[in-house]
């Protein structure tokens, strides 16, 4: 959960993004808006793709 006071400028917005990899979709419609101040964590099992989110936002890879 995150709650937010109104405040802060937007740092982070990902928007209905999509990543595969040769046919196989790791990640799908993945929206995301992070403000200043805010703390968010990505959690979830190996292969949910946390790594695949995090590569594709320092830009290491491209959205399909």
């Amino acid at each position: 959960m995150v709650q937010r006071d109104g405040g802060g400028r937007e740092v982070l917005k990902l928007q209905d993004i999509y990543k595969d990899f040769d046919g196989l979709e790791v990640l799908k419609g993945i929206t995301l808006d992070i403000r200043e101040g805010e703390k968010h964590a990505i959690i979830g099992p190996n292969g949910a793709g946390k790594s695949s989110l995090f590569n594709l936002i320092t830009g290491k890879y491209r959205p399909s």
